[in-house]
């Protein structure tokens, strides 16, 4: 897991930080993704960061997992 600095100084994290911020104002409001996304300015607090830090190691762990049971696997087959 990455440092609280590191995920400031990323402009993945941030990204994914205030998407995902977005998605939860979104839900929460009623309104589109696309809407809340403006309400959602740069740079997103530290809790979005983690959050971002979270899906993505999350992710991560799971795409691994993925390849490992089926190595020859195409990348779309690992979606199915």
């Amino acid at each position: 897991m990455r440092t609280l600095e590191e995920l400031r100084a990323s402009d993945y994290h941030q990204q994914l930080g205030q998407k995902m911020c977005a998605a939860f104002v979104a839900q929460q409001q009623g309104i589109s993704v696309s809407s809340a996304l403006k309400k959602v300015e740069l740079p997103v607090g530290d809790l979005w960061l983690m959050v971002a830090e979270y899906a993505w190691h999350g992710y991560a762990t799971w795409v691994e997992g993925a390849v490992k049971a089926n190595p020859s696997a195409l990348p779309t087959d690992l979606l199915q």
